[in-house]
């Protein structure tokens, strides 16, 4: 089985959402606030084993009826055998399931990851940690904040 990311299409948090939150009303600091905003975006992927921004990928390999991708949160996923499209494909945690009809010998998936309505939670983790990356520079981010790693606690997938 073959993974590889094809784009990032749409980041979580903004960069009007990080200034308005560390109270920053000029654009002075744009670039390096959205550098730590995207560097808190990644601690929080890294931290919750989710994809937390809209990425697409493609997953390609030998047929199977159920193709553990190991991606989360699935939002989309389109699904090709054999070069043809196949109709009512669904999908748990990372695992995309097709229908028991669906037979063949090569697979290509498409999938987009995102939440339909990303969390607040992991918004304000996210939000944190970028006021602590900005507030402190020459610090050296070991830990998430607590107040983040307990925001994002909830979505953690233990065990992977």
């Amino acid at each position: 089985m073959k993974v590889k990311r094809l784009n990032i299409i749409q980041s979580p948090v903004t960069l009007e959402q990080a200034k308005r939150h560390l109270r920053i009303t000029s654009n002075d600091f744009d670039a390096d606030i959205s550098g730590k905003l995207e560097a808190a975006i990644t601690a929080a992927e890294n931290y919750t084993g989710l994809m937390l921004r809209e990425y697409e990928f493609s997953v390609t390999g030998d047929f199977a009826r159920q193709i553990k991708t190991g991606i989360m949160p699935i939002k989309e996923a389109n699904v090709k055998v054999d070069g043809n499209e196949v109709c009512d494909v669904d999908w748990e945690d990372s695992t995309v399931i097709l229908p028991d009809a669906c037979n063949g010998s090569e697979i290509e998936i498409k999938i987009l990851t995102g939440f339909d309505v990303f969390p607040d939670d992991i918004t304000a983790a996210i939000l944190l940690m970028t006021g602590r990356l900005f507030e402190n520079p020459a610090d050296s981010v070991e830990n998430l904040p607590k107040a983040s790693s307990n925001l994002l606690n909830a979505y953690k997938r233990w065990g992977r």
